[in-house]
């Protein structure tokens, strides 16, 4: 287990984190073994020049750290797991020291812990100083500013009379976090049980909803209002005056929020649009167009570097359902490379086949569509349709009838698709039953229009009775 641990990590870090832990483990402090010192070495290297698989092998490792000797596997795992814990051991300290705060609390804290009350007081006055500069002021930033009053009032309390001691800062910022962190956890717990997760219990929201009316929470901290009109408006989604605020504190408030958390806030927004979208309400194509539009001038869509399948996907959809065929086609060029390498080339071609299928340029979506290999199940489910009324529209019958066959057998195979398997199974069938009803026979026709508009789980139902007509 430690090998793969070791191995799995090692592989994910950037070329200037193996430099640093290559440093690192040559400090006495991190570690005094050499041959961890020369497997780590080794291994960064190879995993820099991407060598071969070989080259990783239990055998060169021991090699590389043992010099020499022979391969002793007990020994190799060892080795292993003492550099395993020199990696736990950088991540976490790179993680810390990313975060100012996060430096400024546990210098306090040790400055207080060591009884150093003088430099304690320095260190908080700089630490409250250069907090107060930067322009966050998200529920993460009430959480340090908690924080940091908690580590003064934990070094104060010993010598001060309790009366002369200001809690209320520490009730504020701790209140501010709480309130946040509970409707934004509230908002993704909503947006999951409106697609099928397990059921959300909002007896405690109740109260913290009731809890953030009060007092002066909703008008002067934005992260506490953000996310309480947007809760409002997943459970009241007909009440349209909780979204309308919440665009306004996002309007007013955006640059006090970091990146990530803003990322997240515009995501939660993205979602209610489309929640509405699936209920009819059209009007808000247009809003999650604009909340995409502007997380895209933000830089707030991509994640850990890269723009997701998901999100590349939707915004060509519901942009090109617009009408907004310039700005699909230049975002859809300008931010192919924006994708992950991995799945790049083919999730390219997966929405320029859409975008010919759009245009009913089925000749030019068909030979796309054959080509790809893609890991997402829904988008293969997609492209699977969009190639089976190509097939159709071109009168491809003898493909049709192939593509039939492999499909509706995939979708017996995959136990777990839910609901969209039933969708897909009743398209495949009735595609069938359509292509077996001999040219001019409108009762035939009839009696399957009938049967396709009584039936729910059907994937393409508007296509299937536009064929039906005569």
């Amino acid at each position: 287990m430690t090998e793969s641990f070791l191995l799995y990590t090692l592989r994910r870090l950037n070329a200037k984190d193996l430099k640093t832990l290559c440093q690192l483990v040559r400090c006495d402090a991190f570690n005094r073994r050499e041959e961890v010192a020369r497997l780590c070495e080794y291994m960064a290297e190879q995993l820099r020049n991407q060598a071969a698989p070989k080259n990783l092998s239990q055998e060169r490792l021991f090699a590389a750290a043992f010099p020499g000797k022979k391969y002793n596997n007990r020994t190799l795992r060892h080795t292993m797991s003492y550099l395993l814990e020199v990696v736990r051991r950088y991540l976490a300290l790179a993680e810390m020291e990313s975060t100012a705060a996060d430096q400024h609390y546990y210098l306090c804290r040790a400055l207080r812990q060591r009884g150093l009350d003088e430099m304690l007081t320095w260190e908080w006055n700089r630490a409250a100083s250069q907090m107060s500069n930067v322009p966050a002021r998200d529920a993460r930033w009430h959480f340090d500013q908690y924080d940091l009053h908690q580590e003064q009032l934990e070094a104060l309390a010993p010598r001060e009379r309790s009366a002369s001691l200001d809690l209320q800062p520490l009730h504020n910022h701790l209140t501010v976090f709480y309130l946040s962190e509970m409707l934004r956890h509230a908002c993704s717990a909503l947006t999951h049980t409106a697609i099928g997760a397990q059921p959300y219990d909002e007896t405690l929201l109740e109260a913290v909803l009731q809890l953030a009316e009060k007092g002066n929470w909703l008008a002067e901290y934005p992260p506490v209002a953000l996310y309480y009109h947007l809760c409002r408006a997943f459970r009241e989604p007909e009440q349209l005056s909780h979204f309308e605020a919440w665009k306004q504190v996002l309007a007013n408030s955006a640059e006090q929020f970091s990146p990530p958390e803003l990322r997240g806030i515009f995501l939660l927004g993205i979602n209610y649009c489309i929640r509405r979208m699936n209920s009819g309400q059209k009007t808000f194509i247009r809003e999650a167009f604009e909340l995409y539009r502007a997380g895209l001038e933000k830089n707030l869509m991509a994640e850990n570097g890269w723009l997701s399948g998901f999100t590349y996907k939707n915004i060509i959809r519901i942009g090109t359902a617009l009408g907004e065929h310039e700005w699909v086609r230049g975002f859809f060029e300008q931010y192919k490379n924006a994708l992950h390498p991995r799945e790049r080339e083919a999730l390219y071609r997966y929405n320029l086949a859409f975008l010919f299928f759009q245009k009913q340029d089925f000749a030019n979506a068909m030979p796309l569509l054959q080509q790809l290999e893609l890991e997402d199940r829904l988008n293969l489910l997609d492209a699977r349709r969009m190639l089976l009324r190509s097939y159709f529209e071109l009168g491809e019958y003898k493909a049709l009838d192939s593509l039939l066959t492999s499909f509706a057998a995939y979708l017996r195979r995959q136990k777990d698709l839910g609901y969209h398997r039933e969708l897909n199974l009743n398209l495949v069938r009735y595609t069938r039953r359509l292509l077996e009803i001999r040219p001019g026979d409108e009762k035939a026709l009839k009696k399957l229009s009938e049967e396709i508009a009584g039936t729910d789980q059907l994937a393409e139902k508007t296509w299937l009775l536009s064929k039906c007509q005569f």
